[in-house]
């Protein structure tokens, strides 16, 4: 928790209430006893009244000290000098003027609405504001709120903002922290005062958010030794002097591991795919052939259930046994293409995962809404059955996705094919989500239908008509930075 060190120019009694902690009672004697307090309005005024050091005297608890130590306790022992009453404030602007030291002193006003929880100062604004420029920034504790750059929503560039209220400052805002866990930033801003344990706490919660963090690190604080201690856990970090510390940018070790899986059932015969792809057969615990591929029916699986849910089974299997950072779901016939020749690259797939949050291919409209579509692909009778038992479990374990998945069924667009490439904390979030219901959906459905002894794929493949189409209600729900992309058919298999 921080705690401003102060010089208090005023009565103490009156501050021992405030979370701050006085240092030291400070006085001024000089111009503003001869009169000469008229505040500059412009350059040529202000060079006509600048006062040198020795036109006035400075006392810290009643003994005089010059001004080069005043300075030394502002870099080593107080955060501000705080002035009590405004007014003389105002009268002394011009020793505070010439010490060169405005940004430091502040009224008692400005310390209890701007310095509650991080060091106030405007030049430190500006300062971080320009090296962030042109960057998409996550401010995380709503800093230029608290500076006043509210006023100014020309600047706000690609800023965010964690603030719980919406401010047109801002480009996107969050209610919390947890609010913007699916999105990527090119940096995030940390400025509020947090202890080592603290900030390694925050950079855990937010490591998926971003590679590189901006923190102001105030001077001789316990963060300041510790990160001075710690470089090694960072690829670099890099300081730029502020007042009373350094604007800070740490650079995080790059998270590269990336890996898209082409689910198939057969043999697919493809020797040339690009770097990071690799071959998974689905449904292979019930398989009469063994291409030798990865399959879905080792460690934690639900394979036995390929035959009603299709590519979802490996997609489960991908979720409980694999942690790359990066993952894609593409299938055997359908793989992503930005130029319509060519399998997309793992270079472009990060890429474009630094705009967007997730890739799809896509949206597919018909002249006939959802629903019916799945009837025409199986039954009437049963294609209902199928959504109302999928329907009863949402409402059971996801009753705030309900409406979107009534929507997204009777609609005329869907995101097709359940293909996909994104972060691992998204795929992990979407899964969750998908296998809090539909295994047991797809359970209650075999024992009240006879899917299981059918041998029409119209029939036995009912279930995954519908589950396929789930990721667009997730990623409907939750208002993903979407991107997508043709596909690359291959009707050679």
């Amino acid at each position: 928790m921080y705690i401003p060190r102060i010089l208090l120019c005023g009565n103490v009694k009156k501050f021992l209430s405030l979370n701050v902690e006085v240092i030291g009672l400070i006085k001024f004697r000089g111009a503003a006893e001869r009169g000469e307090f008229i505040v500059p309005n412009n350059a040529a005024v202000a060079n006509s009244f600048r006062l040198n050091e020795t036109d006035f005297k400075i006392f810290i608890n009643g003994v005089e000290i010059s001004a080069d130590n005043l300075r030394g306790l502002l870099e080593t022992s107080a955060d501000y000098i705080v002035f009590e009453n405004h007014d003389e404030y105002l009268l002394r602007f011009r020793e505070l003027y010439a010490l060169k030291l405005i940004d430091r002193v502040i009224t008692a006003t400005t310390l209890l609405n701007y310095a509650t929880d991080n060091f106030f100062s405007l030049n430190n604004a500006i300062q971080i504001f320009k090296l962030i420029n042109k960057q998409r920034v996550l401010d995380v504790d709503g800093y230029f709120i608290k500076n006043d750059y509210y006023m100014f929503p020309d600047l706000n560039h690609k800023i965010a903002g964690v603030i719980g209220v919406e401010y047109h400052f801002y480009k996107e805002t969050y209610p919390t922290l947890a609010d913007a866990r699916f999105k990527f930033f090119d940096a995030l801003l940390l400025t509020k005062e947090r202890s080592p344990a603290e900030f390694i706490d925050i950079l855990i919660d937010t490591d998926a958010l971003t590679e590189n963090i901006w923190a102001f690190v105030r001077k001789n604080s316990a963060l300041e030794s510790f990160l001075a201690a710690n470089e090694s856990a960072f690829e670099k970090i890099s300081r730029f002097p502020a007042v009373n510390g350094n604007w800070v940018l740490l650079k995080k070790f790059v998270r590269a591991d990336f890996k898209i899986y082409v689910v198939t059932h057969k043999d697919v015969k493809l020797s040339k795919l690009p770097k990071g792809y690799e071959i998974i057969h689905a449904g292979h615990a019930q398989a009469k052939e063994n291409f030798g591929y990865i399959g879905d029916d080792t460690g934690d699986n639900i394979s036995h259930l390929n035959l009603y849910l299709n590519e979802i089974t490996a997609l489960y299997w991908l979720w409980k046994n694999t942690r790359q950072d990066f993952i894609g779901f593409v299938h055997y016939r359908r793989f992503f293409t930005t130029d319509g020749k060519n399998f997309l690259s793992m270079d472009e797939a990060k890429k474009i995962l630094r705009e967007s949050d997730i890739i799809v291919n896509g949206c597919e409209y018909g002249y006939i809404a959802l629903r019916d579509w799945k009837a025409v692909l199986s039954t009437r009778q049963l294609a209902e059955h199928v959504i109302n038992t999928i329907r009863k479990y949402i409402a059971l374990r996801q009753p705030d996705y309900l409406a979107t998945f009534d929507r997204v069924n009777n609609s005329f667009g869907v995101f097709c094919y359940e293909i996909f490439i994104t972060r691992r904390e998204i795929f992990n979030a979407y899964c969750e989500w998908l296998f809090s219901f539909i295994i047991d959906a797809t359970e209650e459905i075999l024992s009240t239908t006879d899917i299981a002894s059918s041998d029409d794929p119209r029939i036995y493949r009912a279930i995954s008509f519908t589950a396929e189409h789930l990721m667009t209600v997730w990623l409907i729900k939750n208002r993903l930075r979407i991107k997508t992309l043709p596909i690359i058919f291959r009707n050679d298999v």
